[in-house]
């Protein structure tokens, strides 16, 4: 039964991200509409708290004017001389469970307009009409029974059967929206805006001691938002100019400090493996952070090119030392298998065997350390001094010492005993009974007093498994190693010029 194949989960492009945030940015002042509906309503307060202030007026008029045609005194002051307070403040919230429906229309009247009403209407008429030509309000006076006796229109009509009417005659100062009646459809964009669709009734009782003797009725579409965006139009253009060319300018700076970058590493990462040159630095990085990233790419990725080329190496070497003992020792038992050799002859290939086998251990072994040293942790500190007396009890045969500032040095104590011991048996191997430690600054040098180096081999000597001792035993893999770890911990090893044995220079970064 075949495998279940994993679908990789999707996910978005940087592209795509930043153009979704784009879009956002680029439609926030639009998202910005649905704040209209609370400016609309502050708009129908204002128009509410407008009508409130006029009707105030116009009842305090309606009564004078009605106490002169009825000849009645004036109001007494009370004891203190002044009247008392009645502030009103509006109250109207424009919702869809606020607003009723469109004012029925007047029906025919019942009563007989009295003859003070009679006397006062074409006075409160031309005020109403005065006042409609600035204020584009409607206004009605109403007797006591709710006839319409003067105003900019339904004069002779009966509205006691409007609600707010009908409150105003039971004494109650009523604020109401009601739905505007437009004799034409309504323009797409006023949909943003409650308020036009609306109008605000204000219906106020005009008393007479504690008789009510009519009502001041007034109604007017409260001003809308539109109105406020056409005059500043021109501001508006500029901003949207402005939001236009700001979205580019955040696009621009996305495309070119994050996602040309990224993509260019991107497509350095894929083509990178496909051949053996090193890392190269990219044109434009756009951020420290990238430029970070990128160089942590480089470092890995030429650490794993060198990796591969040593791999290659590693395993022509390996094939090559180790046949050449192979074949010896098989040539070596095919001999002895022949009988009637004589006992001094078989014990000489018996020696070979025994040597030719010794090597192919040291080889396994120095495979098995060179192999081990990506997996070493190579990271910290050791005192050099220490690390140093505790190889030179490992070789008995060379006078070590230590000179120079005493200090630490940026490795492990594995690492460090690693190099040391690899430094050392380097030395004997060459004849040297003297080495000398000297401390720096930046690391130290090891100077031994042995056969020196050929300057025909000077540039080979840290290749691995090149050696000029291997009819002795030597595998090559010393000094090869030594740099693997030295390189590690971010240090170097150098050979430096000297008149006698060998000196070796050993830096570290810090």
């Amino acid at each position: 039964m075949p495998a279940s194949v994993t679908r990789p989960k999707w996910r978005p492009g940087l592209g795509g991200v930043i153009l979704a945030m784009l879009v956002l940015v680029l439609f926030l002042p639009f998202a910005g509409l649905n704040l209209f509906r609370f400016y609309a309503n502050q708009l129908v307060q204002q128009t509410e708290e407008s009508l409130l202030m006029q009707a105030a007026v116009l009842t305090a008029t309606y009564e004078e004017l009605y106490r002169f045609a009825a000849d009645l005194p004036p109001d007494p002051l009370p004891s203190n001389g002044r009247r008392p307070f009645r502030p009103l403040f509006p109250a109207v919230t424009v919702n869809p469970q606020t607003i009723l429906g469109p004012r029925p229309d007047g029906l025919p009247a019942t009563e007989d307009i009295a003859t003070p009403y009679q006397q006062i209407a074409p006075y409160l008429s031309e005020i109403a009409l005065g006042a409609q030509e600035q204020t584009l309000a409607g206004y009605r006076f109403l007797d006591r029974f709710g006839t319409v006796i003067a105003g900019s229109a339904e004069t002779g009509a009966y509205l006691g059967h409007v609600q707010e009417v009908a409150l105003a005659l039971n004494g109650d100062t009523v604020s109401v929206p009601r739905v505007r009646n437009r004799p034409t459809a309504e323009p797409l964009i006023y949909r943003f805006s409650q308020g036009t669709r609306v109008r605000i009734f204000v219906a106020m009782p005009v008393t007479i001691g504690d008789d009510i003797i009519g009502v001041v009725y007034l109604n007017r579409t409260p001003n809308h938002i539109f109105r406020f965006l056409y005059t500043e139009r021109l501001n508006l253009v500029g901003a949207a100019i402005f939001v236009l060319l700001s979205t580019g300018l955040i696009g621009y700076v996305f495309w070119r400090f994050v996602s040309r970058p990224i993509r260019a590493l991107a497509a350095r990462t894929e083509t990178f493996g496909a051949s053996e040159a090193r890392w190269e630095p990219l044109d434009h990085y756009g951020t420290r952070e990238i430029e970070t990233l990128a160089q942590s790419f480089g470092t890995m990725a030429n650490r794993l090119q060198d990796q591969q080329t040593t791999l290659k190496t590693y395993t022509s070497h390996v094939s090559h030392e180790m046949k050449s003992p192979l074949t010896a020792i098989k040539g070596a038992v095919e001999l002895m298998q022949d009988s009637g050799m004589p006992p001094d002859r078989q014990a000489r290939f018996l020696e070979n065997i025994a040597r030719d086998a010794d090597r192919m251990e040291q080889l396994l072994a120095r495979m098995r350390e060179y192999s081990a040293v990506g997996q070493l942790a190579a990271d910290g500190k050791c005192d050099l001094e220490q690390a140093v007396n505790s190889a030179a009890t490992r070789h008995p045969g060379l006078a070590v010492t230590l000179t120079g500032p005493t200090r630490d040095v940026p490795l492990s104590e594995d690492a460090l005993a690693i190099v040391l011991r690899h430094l050392l048996e380097n030395a004997q191997s060459h004849g040297a009974d003297k080495v000398e430690i000297a401390a720096t600054d930046t690391g130290f040098t090891l100077s031994d007093n042995g056969a020196g180096i050929s300057a025909g081999n000077r540039d080979r000597i840290f290749e691995p498994f090149f050696t000029s001792r291997r009819t002795e035993g030597g595998t090559g893999m010393g000094l090869s190693i030594v740099q693997s770890v030295l390189a590690q911990a971010g240090g170097d090893i150098q050979l430096e010029p000297s008149e006698n044995g060998t000196t070796f220079q050993i830096r570290f970064a810090d």
